[in-house]
Formats: C-alpha cells, structure tokens, sequence
C-alpha cells in the first residue's frame, strides 16, 4: 500500500515537474532571445524549436510506444533536454543559439504527449479521476513564472539553473511512478494508417493547429507589448499565474464535464472563448482587463489538446496511442508554432501587436464556422 501511495505522489511530481520545464521554456526563452535579437530574427529563432517538434514527438512516440516502459523514454529526453537548454546561456549569436534551441526541443517536444498519455493510461485502468494529476501540472506551470519574473529583471539566467534542477527532480519523479508499458513492445505489428485514416482525429487536430498558432502568436510577442506599454516583466509572470488559475475549475470538473457536454459542446465554447480572448487582447491595455481576460479565456487553448488526448485514449488502439497523441503535438504543435514564428514575427513587424491580434481573432471565427459546419458529421 505505501509503495502504490509513493508511485502516485511520484506521478503528481512528474507532472508538476514537467511542466515546470515547459513554463521554463515557453515562458521565458522569447524574453531570453528578444535581449539580443530584434522581433523579426526573434521570430525565426523561435520559429527553429517548433520546426523541430513536427518530426520529433512522432518519433518518440513510436519509441514509446515500443519501449518496456514509456516512463523510461520520458526521463531519458528530460534529462538531454536539460543539457542542450543550459548551454543557451553561453552564447547569445543567432548561429549557436539556432543549434542549441533546435537540439533542446528535439528531446523538449514529446513531454506533454507522453506525460499526458501515461497518467491518462493509468488513472483510466484504475479508475481513477484524471483532473488532479493534470491540475498539477497546471499549477506548477502557472507558479514558475510567478517566482521568477521577480528575479529576471536583473538576471535572466537563473532560468537556466531553474531547468537544470527541474529536470533532475522530473526524471527521478518519472522513473519512480507507476510503469505504464508501451504497449506495442510485443509480437503483435503496429502501423501508423489508422491514425491519420481517423477523419475526425485529423480534424481535431486542425481545430489544435489553429488554437496554437493563434497561442504562439500571443505567447511569442505579447511579453514584448508589455514591456511597451510601459509594464514590466512581473505583469507577464502574475499574467501567466491569472491564466492558470481559470484552469483550475476545468481540471478539477475534467471527467464530468466531459461526461456530460462531450467533445463538441467543450470544442465549440473553446472556441468561442478564443474569439474573445484575441479581440480583447489587441484593444485593451489596461493591466486589470488583461489579467480578466486571462483569467477568463486563457483556459480554452487546454481544452483543445485535452479533447485530443481524450479522443485518443477512447477511439485509437492501445499500441497506438503515444504515437497517436505525440502527432497531436508534432501536427497540432509544431507547425502552427513554426508559422507563429515566421508568419507572426514578420506580421507584428509589419502590422504592429494590436492589428495581428485581431487577425489572430479572425482566425478563430473562421476556424468555429468550419467546426459548425463539419461537426454533424464527426463522430464525437
């Protein structure tokens, strides 16, 4: 009983710690990078993580689903991922911060697709609530930034440390939770087919595709903006804190809610939600209106990946499934947020911040009247 006890605190800490690291890059690289490069070469450094993690989480994902253990799989990339982010802060020329930012989120981009898929597998076989594991995670997420916005001001680097230590504390967590096997280890022959053969799977993930390029858009500049409306970066980290926390409720209730609205009411809302999140971006400056709108809205883009992971665990075969959820990240991630950077870099150089929001808004309506449109035909 004290060893079960143990393995589940160690799968709380695994997803805290994880995504301890994600807040560490997502949050704090584009300040790190924009110190020394203007926004549109920021944009295509950025752009270099994202164009990555297209081909890597498939990758990892068929390893994981072919490993002893995926458990195994996810502290062996945490642990390189801690190596190649530390090495960021010794040099800040475009060439090697490129090599470095491309080698970091070679082994960074499949930790949430395997995180998630391993507590999802486990909390599902033993009939357990999903919510306050992934709630975990949420929290840390949120509380990262909340500490070290504080202390960046005057020295940035200490993100590199944060990471260095984090990953030793998530690697250890991992391989002490609860094994999940990958489950294509044996005899019997997997394919990739099926997945993308999954019309609605695919469509899900273009809804994905969408929210994240919108997110990266915001995610990429928005500190930025801030700091030229005259805030400083502790408006960012309490922002990043505010947004977490309208999360909370969706964790908590995760299970019922989707009991009992299912996949296309929770889509459309969040998608709704969107909509206003962008608009209300590009025309309020007020510190107070943002943080509302963080506070109300910011949970949406979640609620997006976590339709896919759920669609995933119930439609796609067992053997499957880390493949199937690390390619939500890759086509769902990655090429959204390589386009972020690109497309969204060269656009908030051109346009400014206000008029690339409300572009980004416009692409929310279009993705909502396409979902409308196609949603009697999918199988949700």
């Amino acid at each position: 009983m004290k060893n079960k006890l143990a393995a589940r605190v160690s799968l709380f800490a695994a997803n805290g710690s994880v995504y301890a690291l994600n807040s560490l890059y997502y949050n704090f690289i584009q300040i790190y990078i924009s110190r020394y490069h203007p926004d549109n070469v920021a944009g295509i450094l950025l752009a270099l993580g994202p164009l990555v993690s297209i081909f890597a989480p498939i990758l990892w994902g068929y390893a994981a689903d072919r490993a002893k253990s995926k458990n195994a799989v996810l502290a062996a990339v945490i642990l390189a991922s801690g190596v190649f982010y530390f090495l960021l802060m010794f040099n800040q020329s475009f060439i090697y911060l490129a090599v470095m930012l491309v080698l970091c989120m070679f082994f960074m981009s499949p930790f949430g697709g395997t995180v998630d898929i391993i507590t999802l597998e486990y909390t599902a076989e033993n009939n357990m609530a999903y919510g306050p594991y992934r709630l975990t995670g949420t929290l840390v997420y949120g509380i990262i930034p909340m500490i070290l916005t504080g202390f960046t001001d005057k020295n940035i680097n200490i993100i590199f440390y944060a990471y260095l230590v984090m990953a030793l504390i998530a690697a250890a967590s991992t391989l002490t939770a609860p094994k999940v096997a990958g489950h294509g280890s044996g005899q019997k022959k997997t394919s990739l087919i099926p997945i993308f053969k999954d019309g609605t799977l695919m469509f899900i993930f273009f809804i994905i595709a969408v929210s994240q390029f919108v997110w990266a858009c915001y995610l990429n500049f928005f500190p930025g903006y801030l700091t030229s409306l005259g805030h400083s970066d502790t408006l960012w980290g309490v922002n990043v804190f505010v947004t977490i926390i309208g999360e909370i409720p969706f964790f908590l209730a995760f299970n019922k809610l989707f009991d009992r609205f299912g996949l296309k009411k929770m889509i459309l809302v969040s998608l709704i939600l969107s909509i206003v999140r962008y608009a209300g971006l590009a025309l309020f400056t007020s510190s107070h209106l943002i943080l509302l709108i963080g506070l109300v809205t910011g949970f949406a883009v979640t609620v997006f990946t976590y339709c896919g992971s759920v669609y995933i665990n119930k439609h796609v075969a067992p053997e499957n499934k880390a493949s199937a959820n690390n390619l939500m990240y890759a086509l769902g991630n990655g090429i959204p947020k390589v386009l972020a950077g690109v497309i969204g870099g060269s656009m908030n150089a051109a346009l400014g911040y206000t008029p690339s929001m409300l572009i980004c808004s416009a692409l929310c309506i279009a993705a909502a009247a396409a979902f409308v449109f196609t949603a009697k035909r999918m199988k949700l």
